[in-house]
């Protein structure tokens, strides 16, 4: 991960605890010998993950962090994550691709309204209004 991505998913992470809400971070990234990366492998970790997950009130958000515009061109998806995201889609979830933390704060705020305040769905394609 670029220097800027990770301080843009750092950020991140920061206000998800100050929040208090549930995610965690998908470590795919970063160079491993051929031993250890048949092991994670064989353990199930996937090409193409988003780097965090936010699970509220039942649902599955991925959030694909990816460097902002700056002296260079922002990051884009690789082929391999556009596929894996279609994947958590269909199976129900929802990914966004985010750039900063003022993504996700509009992010948030646009998905949570979708649950009422016992924290039901609303709809079951709780994303396809909002």
């Amino acid at each position: 991960m670029a220097d800027v991505e990770h301080q843009v998913q750092k950020a991140i992470c920061d206000y998800l605890d100050l929040q208090g809400i549930c995610y965690w971070a998908v470590p795919n990234g970063g160079s491993r010998n051929l031993r250890t990366g048949t092991k994670l492998k064989r353990e199930g970790v996937k090409p193409g993950v988003p780097d965090l997950t936010i699970v509220h009130s039942g649902r599955y958000i991925g959030l694909e962090v990816k460097k902002p515009k700056t002296n260079s061109p922002k990051g884009r998806l690789s082929k391999v994550q556009v596929e894996f995201h279609e994947r958590i889609r269909a199976a129900g979830g929802h990914v966004e691709v985010v750039y900063s933390l003022e993504d996700v704060i509009e992010v948030i705020n646009r998905l949570m309204i979708s649950v009422d305040k016992e924290y039901k769905f609303i709809e079951d394609q709780w994303w396809a209004k909002v």
